[in-house]
C-alpha cells in the first residue's frame, strides 16, 4: 500500500506546483517540514512570515535530490523530486529526534 502512496504524492506535488506555483507550500509539506528543507538548503532560518511558494519549495526538494537546476535543464523529473523527498524525509526525522531530546 505504501508503494502507493508515495508516487501519488510525488504526482500530487509535480501537478499542483506546475498549475497553482505561487500557492503556499503548506498545502503539501507541514510548516516545521519547509522549514528544514529551507534551512537545509540556504543553511540559515526562513527569514520571512509567509511561508514559500510550491515553485520554491519543489526547486529545493528537486536541489536536494541532485537537480542542477541550469536554464537549459528544464523541469525537475519524477526521479530526482523522489531522491529530494526521500532525503527531505531523513532531514525531518533527524530534526524530530534532536527536539525531542532537547524537550
Amino acid at each position: 500500500m505504501l508503494s502507493k502512496v508515495i508516487p501519488w504524492r510525488l504526482l500530487w506535488l509535480t501537478y499542483l506546483a506546475r498549475c497553482s506555483p505561487d500557492s503556499s507550500c503548506e498545502q503539501v509539506l507541514a510548516p516545521h517540514e519547509w522549514q528544514v528543507l529551507y534551512a537545509t538548503i540556504h543553511h540559515q532560518l526562513y527569514p520571512h512570515t509567509v511561508p514559500p511558494t510550491l515553485a520554491q519549495i519543489v526547486d529545493w526538494i528537486a536541489r536536494l535530490g541532485g537537480f542542477l537546476g541550469r536554464k537549459s535543464d528544464g523541469s525537475p523529473g519524477v526521479k530526482v523530486l523522489w531522491r529530494g523527498l526521500s532525503r527531505l524525509h531523513d532531514l525531518v526525522e533527524g530534526w524530530l529526534v534532536c527536539h525531542s531530546l532537547n524537550s
